[in-house]
């Protein structure tokens, strides 16, 4: 008969031991619902929660029937050019990204007892960072089955859609085709004086204060070269449009990012970093800032990349503004577009409501300035300047009312600060004193704290809080007509390029 060996014996009671005792030592560390259904109806109360608390995220739109995607102007408008089936997929992704980051923005700025309200079968307590991991994880499992689903993608192209910012309503109860007349003609007496102020000679432009500069803290100048060869990797994906990892998105906001030369006649001149201070939104002029994030658009037709620079200012005030523009909050936004080489054939402004857009396209690039019915042609005030080796493109603004006056290459400046450059997304879920995150924008797209008169007066033009600052996204740019900054077919439907 043969004996077992005594340490044969031990090891087989320890492990029985360990077996025995791992319900009580495991813990669990993921969880996931079973069907489809239950996901699903898991993201539409996720939904429910983060509307009822007013933190939804308007910088994107969901998909109907599809709780795990989410679009912009660009994807939607992006699935004309969709054909392959791997086109396809990347295009879907594309959705689902979006709507993972927005989901993280809303749930990091969820309050904690909307987060506990969360009820998850078989957890017993949530927390955000596992809140997320469920949302993950439901996205991939709708995904995968809805992509099994053969009239899945023909389903998603007849949804993809944004609304556009006006309010068919707001227009008929405001007798827009009566009001639009006088409103007409104060826009057009409006861009004669634009006009003016970019055909003054740069040297008798008015001062109310002192010039001073903002420049970029870091000095990364790429050569155009090493622009052309980011450009082109970025567009080695099925859809063919420019997609930047970290490292080539740093390099690339770095180099373009412009120099803001402020006339400064009092606080409200200076840019600064956003925060929140007993509970509003403040501007802290101490720390210079500038926020940027990524955008595409099509130049004849070709998807290309674009740079989008806000900057902010603590409010709108002094002697130069109107005084129904006057109020708490202010800010421009530079946008800056490359072609398939890098090369930038376009920048446009506006002022952070979506007012006062202008494009400045290169001259030798446009071969028409398009007309467009019942609405103003494009409003091109100045061409591109020729920016000089080791100097970058310089932005002139006045004191107070913070309009553009001019676009120059810029190089050294006597009385300079320098700026930071940060993600768009941490206006999005920007730090409270109490540990918490909260969008400096409301559920619709509105800057907290920056409501304007002419939100009374105006609106007949049917946009919402007109004069207000808005998120990206939301910017609806002229009052006769509707038109929008995020519109990718925007420098195509009013330009014909060479």
């Amino acid at each position: 008969m043969r004996i077992i060996p005594f340490r044969f014996i031990l090891l087989l009671v320890f492990l029985l031991f360990l077996w025995s005792c791992a319900p009580f030592l495991a813990k669990p560390t993921s969880f996931s619902f079973e069907t489809s259904e239950e996901c699903k109806e898991f993201l539409n109360r996720l939904d429910e929660i983060v509307k009822k608390a007013g933190m939804r995220d308007a910088s994107s739109v969901s998909v109907p029937e599809f709780p795990y995607l989410r679009a912009n102007r660009f994807l939607a408008s992006l699935k004309k050019n969709v054909k392959s089936d791997e086109e396809k997929r990347e295009w879907v992704r594309w959705m689902q990204e979006l709507d993972l980051e927005s989901r993280k923005k809303e749930i990091s700025n969820l309050p904690d007892q909307a987060i506990l309200s969360v009820k998850i079968k078989d957890v017993e307590k949530i927390d955000r960072e596992n809140l997320y991991v469920q949302v993950k994880s439901c996205s991939s499992k709708l995904l995968n089955d809805d992509q099994a689903d053969p009239g899945f993608n023909e389903m998603l192209f007849s949804l993809a859609h944004v609304p556009d910012g006006y309010s068919f309503f707001r227009r008929a109860m405001g007798l827009y085709p009566l009001v639009s007349i006088p409103v007409a003609a104060v826009t057009g007496r409006s861009r004669n004086k634009m006009r003016s102020r970019f055909e003054t000679p740069l040297d008798e432009l008015p001062v109310d204060g002192h010039l001073k500069a903002f420049i970029p803290a870091r000095k990364i100048s790429l050569p155009e070269g090493d622009v052309r060869e980011i450009i082109g990797r970025s567009k080695m994906n099925p859809l063919r449009v420019p997609q930047l990892d970290k490292g080539q998105e740093e390099k690339l906001v770095w180099s373009f990012a412009p120099i803001l030369i402020q006339d400064v006649a009092a606080s409200y001149d200076l840019i600064g970093e956003m925060m929140w201070r007993e509970g509003q939104v403040e501007v802290d002029p101490e720390k210079p800032t500038v926020y940027y994030y990524l955008s595409h658009a099509f130049f004849k037709g070709e998807p290309i990349l674009q740079i989008n620079y806000v900057f902010w200012y603590s409010e709108r005030a002094g002697e130069r503004p109107p005084g129904i523009e006057k109020g708490h909050l202010d800010g421009l936004t530079i946008r800056i577009s490359l072609d398939d080489r890098g090369k930038v054939f376009m920048a446009d402004v506006i002022n952070n409501c979506g007012c006062y857009h202008f494009f400045v396209p290169q001259k030798e690039r446009v071969g028409q300035v398009l007309t467009r019915p019942l609405m103003f042609d494009a409003f091109v005030p100045q061409w591109l300047p020729t920016v000089a080796a080791a100097e970058r493109l310089g932005i002139r603004i006045n004191s107070g009312w913070h309009q553009v006056q001019r676009l120059i290459s810029a190089g050294e400046f006597p009385s300079s600060s320098p700026y930071a450059l940060m993600p768009y997304t941490v206006l999005e879920a920007l730090p409270r004193e109490n540990s918490r995150t909260e969008s400096i924008f409301n559920s619709k797209g509105i800057a907290k704290g920056s409501d304007r008169i002419e939100r009374f007066i105006l609106f007949s033009m049917g946009i919402r809080a007109i004069g207000s600052m808005r998120q990206r996204g939301c910017h609806a740019i002229e009052l006769i007509g509707k038109e929008h900054f995020d519109n990718p077919s925007l420098f195509d439907q009013n330009f014909v390029f060479k």
